[in-house]
């Protein structure tokens, strides 16, 4: 069986904090790509940040959402829980403390899998990210709270250049406290985090990690891939074939399209 994955829809309210719902027809893209993994006879991955709780109401956001959510269920997807749904983790395991739709009883922790003669990680990524990394609230989502407020007041996740707001914000954070972690010798976010998940994969033994969280589609090497996200400019997707042949691929209207560009050259 092919497997599909993709990650942090950030599925929201459909109000100006949602990037999935921003414009006419990314919700319909979405749809066909699902129609696509079913005419492949694939399974479908969802490796975090499905939801964004961190924005929205949680209860508002699944109602908004129940019609997709049905779908999932239907391709009998799997969930791994990111940080921005984070909410959910601790009833993994406990059926009867999840919300009433049968999806969520499809919610795993980050899991291991051997496809072909490899041996694949599959986790969502902030458990390696020195801001998200912990179950509080801490400094990854007290800037999305902000970054809400400024989503609110422009009237939109994105400005007029297609530049989601909430990255312009954390973008100017993130140059004041990756200039105060060099002062401190300390390394900078997305080496410390790239590391890390390659500790993970290290840890666990296999010899391929996928994983999301940063919105940067990308490989290093054949063995370390991250899916993209569905809530930016570009709509992208891991695919895993029965070989364990790994890909990167955009979803354009109504195909997939090879999507190429190194996270980190290989040493």
């Amino acid at each position: 069986m092919v497997i599909f994955c993709v990650s942090d829809l950030h599925l929201c309210d459909r109000g100006y904090r949602d990037n999935f719902a921003f414009g006419s027809d990314r919700e319909a893209r979405f749809y066909k790509f699902l129609d696509y993994v079913d005419a492949q006879g694939g399974q479908l991955y969802i490796l975090g940040d499905l939801f964004d709780f961190w924005q929205a109401n949680v209860s508002k956001v699944i109602v908004t959402y129940l019609d997709l959510l049905t779908r999932f269920d239907k391709m009998q997807a799997v969930y791994v829980v990111g940080n921005h749904d984070a909410d959910l983790l601790d009833f993994i395991g406990k059926p009867s403390l999840m919300p009433g739709h049968p999806f969520f009883l499809r919610e795993v922790r980050a899991f291991e899998r051997t496809i072909g003669s490899r041996r694949f990680a599959f986790l969502h990524g902030h458990e390696s990210d020195p801001y998200c990394r912990d179950a509080n609230p801490g400094t990854g989502e007290i800037t999305a709270i902000i970054s809400g407020l400024l989503e609110d007041r422009n009237r939109g996740p994105f400005d007029s250049h297609h530049h989601a707001v909430e990255d312009n914000f954390i973008g100017t954070l993130e140059s004041a406290l990756t200039f105060w972690r060099h002062l401190t010798f300390q390394h900078g976010r997305m080496d410390e985090m790239i590391d890390g998940v390659e500790a993970y994969r290290k840890e666990a033994g296999a010899d391929v990690v996928i994983y999301g969280h940063t919105h940067e589609p990308g490989h290093i090497g054949d063995y370390h891939f991250n899916t993209g996200s569905w809530a930016r400019a570009n709509d992208t997707f891991v695919q895993i074939d029965e070989d364990g042949t790994v890909g990167l691929y955009e979803w354009l209207g109504d195909k997939a399209i090879r999507f190429e560009k190194v996270l980190r050259e290989v040493h």
